[in-house]
């Protein structure tokens, strides 16, 4: 389910992509116009797809914190267990000792596969929200670029504008001049 949804995502940045590349460009410009509002659906539909990222790495954490809390009940019932057979037990000296002994390897065994556990949870997530965040700050940078480009597109056409309006301010002139 999450793979179909990173690749809806993909699809979707695929799709924003193109509608760059194949916009048509300004005449002796590489400037592009697109259609805004094609763009702003493409980035809604983006944003619909990523917070079951999100939630996603929030159930690892939720797991990760699960199965620590199983480990640690399962370790207390290891030790309980130890307890009884030690007191079972208890006619020499060397069986407590080998009891003990084996209850605290059991105990740092349990806690060493939780770490893990835990480690790896967190490495998971980690890398998960880093991806969001490359996806995004991926999107916003195209965004800007967009922006960028249109605000140089509409300067050069003030510009052009403005040139056209100076050279028909001299025309006028000129013929005033001819008519005087």
């Amino acid at each position: 389910m999450e793979n179909s949804r990173c690749v809806e995502i993909e699809l979707l940045l695929n799709q924003l992509e193109e509608l760059v590349e194949e916009s048509k460009s300004g005449f002796l410009s590489s400037r592009v116009a697109i259609d805004k509002e094609e763009v702003l659906d493409i980035i809604r539909d983006i944003r619909l797809k990523l917070p079951t990222e999100v939630k996603h790495s929030m159930w690892i954490v939720e797991e990760r914190n699960k199965i620590l809390s199983e480990a640690q009940e399962e370790a207390a019932v290891i030790i309980q267990e130890a307890n009884e057979q030690v007191e079972n037990m208890i006619t020499k000296h060397e069986i407590m000792q080998f009891a003990r002994e084996r209850a605290e390897e059991i105990v740092e065994s349990a806690r060493e596969d939780a770490k893990e556990m835990h480690r790896g949870a967190v490495d998971y997530a980690q890398a998960t929200c880093k991806d969001v965040e490359l996806r995004l700050k991926r999107t916003l940078d195209a965004i800007h670029q967009e922006v960028q480009d249109f605000e140089g597109y509409i300067t050069d056409m003030l510009r052009e504008v403005y040139d056209n309006r100076q050279e028909l301010k001299e025309l006028s002139n000129r013929i005033d001049l001819e008519e005087a």
